[in-house]
């Protein structure tokens, strides 16, 4: 008897080790099959383990025996089902008698090539994003800037003005605008001003 249970098992699937691609979130079930010679005394415990590691009795895997016709062998098989999840790639091995046959899990690069793309449309939106803020918060600098370095921009947007100026008809509010404001605006940013000469304040 001892020498029945010092026999090697032979693996019928896989007959050697796999190596396969799995896309993320997909289902693969993993597929072992031994034949051993029989016997009440040998141990015919199958069991799976993932990267050195044997798997937990509540992970999904079934077994299932069976006799040659003149019962001096017993095949074993067994399934473990699997959700590919990034913990699940890797090395899963069929062991029994100290023997194993290997499943390598890697993912497929279809999936590495579709993980990146989205990684890149979200950094190309989260580019757009922050430069369409940048935009709003900093419309007014940039044009001022372009204005000191180049020269004055033309936008054909239909106004004649940049802005409208009124003030109170007297002698200081006449000199702060023509000596400070009009200096400032026209010719040192190129605004274009319509100062009006009458007496109109706001919420007036």
């Amino acid at each position: 008897m001892a020498d029945l249970c010092s026999m090697l098992p032979h693996f019928l699937y896989p007959s050697s080790n796999l190596t396969m691609e799995q896309a993320l979130e997909s289902q693969i079930t993993l597929n072992c099959t031994v034949q051993l010679p029989f016997s009440n005394d040998c141990d015919l415990d199958l069991r799976w383990m993932k990267d050195n590691q044997f798997l937990s009795n509540d992970t999904h895997a079934s077994y299932t025996q069976w006799f040659s016709d003149n019962e001096t062998k017993i095949f074993i098989s067994s399934s473990l089902a699997l959700n590919m999840t990034d913990e699940n790639y890797g090395v899963f091995a069929c062991f029994i008698r100290n023997s194993t046959a290997l499943f390598t899990l890697k993912k497929s690069e279809d999936t590495v090539g579709h993980l990146g793309a989205v990684l890149a449309t979200f950094f190309a939106a989260a580019l757009l994003l922050f430069v369409a803020i940048m935009y709003v918060k900093c419309r007014l600098n940039a044009l001022l800037w372009y204005q000191n370095h180049y020269g004055e921009i033309e936008i054909n947007d239909g106004k004649i003005y940049d802005a409208y100026v009124s003030y109170a008809d007297s002698v200081d509010d006449r000199k702060f605008v023509n000596f400070i404001v009009k200096p400032q605006l026209e010719n040192r940013y190129g605004y274009k001003l319509f100062l009006d000469e009458k007496d109109i304040l706001p919420n007036s």
